[in-house]
């Protein structure tokens, strides 16, 4: 038997994001614990946002800063893990992309998922640093040595 196909859609609007979902999300795709206003607040004054919603229900969302005329930066590409695999991250990274209007992109990833940023033209870069609030907790997720 045949399982439905479940259709899903893309939204910039944040007004209609209930945090505490996409907090769960967070969690549930193991990408760490987020407080639900801090969530709406960088959200929210990201240049560039997007939202995966399936059957009225969020699954996924991205963010991007963008000066829109070189530089962007892409943080917070996740979507649940039962709509992992669908093409819906590959979907928002299109939409961050083309959204952000610059022809140079950074983006911060998990260890371990950069084949997937590949696809998109992302390469390693040799230069990039970093200053974090906890190094030692960013040490330990092998995002810097």
């Amino acid at each position: 038997m045949n399982q439905p196909v479940q259709s899903w859609t893309l939204s910039d609007d944040a007004d209609a994001v209930d945090w505490t979902v996409l907090v769960d999300i967070f969690a549930r795709a193991a990408l760490g614990t987020r407080e639900p206003e801090r969530l709406r607040r960088i959200f929210t004054q990201s240049t560039v946002r997007c939202f995966a919603w399936a059957d009225n229900i969020l699954v996924g969302a991205g963010r991007a800063i963008s000066d829109r005329i070189s530089y962007a930066a892409i943080f917070d590409v996740v979507v649940t893990p039962e709509w992992q695999g669908r093409g819906i991250g590959t979907a928002i990274m299109q939409h961050l992309i083309a959204a952000a209007e610059a022809p140079n992109i950074i983006l911060h990833a998990v260890p371990g998922k950069e084949p997937f940023y590949r696809r998109f033209g992302f390469r390693t870069m040799k230069t990039a640093m970093a200053r974090f609030s906890l190094p030692e907790v960013q040490a330990r997720a092998g995002y810097i040595e």
